[in-house]
């Protein structure tokens, strides 16, 4: 399996939290991969901390210790998001845009989505969730 880990798991992984570091280490590090909104997300939490080139290289050392590839949006993510966009809003349960962008990301890609975020991403048909 190739999963899709989602903003909030890798900052509780760059917190040291135990739950974190023990998915990390139960997953295969050649079968984790992130969306470019995650590695946005990340990166903006990153130049607003209080120490921004420590949490920089801590990043770059989870990139790295895990084999990470960011997956960037193409049209097939594109018409993806479109669908899962105009589907939510019909039932008036809309989601943030990185978040479906995330949600489309994994579904386009066949990917399992490691997250803590369940309540939001659970109302998406097609995505599974690790």
């Amino acid at each position: 399996m190739i999963y899709l880990a989602d903003t909030d798991v890798i900052i509780d992984f760059l917190k040291n939290q135990k739950p974190a570091i023990d998915l990390f280490n139960k997953i295969n590090s050649e079968s984790i991969k992130i969306s470019v909104i995650t590695f946005i997300e990340i990166e903006y939490g990153i130049k607003k901390s209080y120490h921004p080139e420590k949490k920089k290289e801590e990043f770059i050392n989870f990139m790295n210790e895990f084999s990470v590839e960011i997956i960037t949006i193409n049209p097939t993510i594109a018409e993806e998001f479109v669908k899962l966009k105009i589907d939510l809003e019909k039932q008036k349960q809309p989601l943030s845009d990185f978040d479906l962008l995330i949600a489309s990301t994994a579904i386009a890609n066949n990917l399992s989505l490691v997250t803590r975020n369940t309540k939001h991403f659970k109302r998406i048909k097609n995505l599974h969730l690790f």
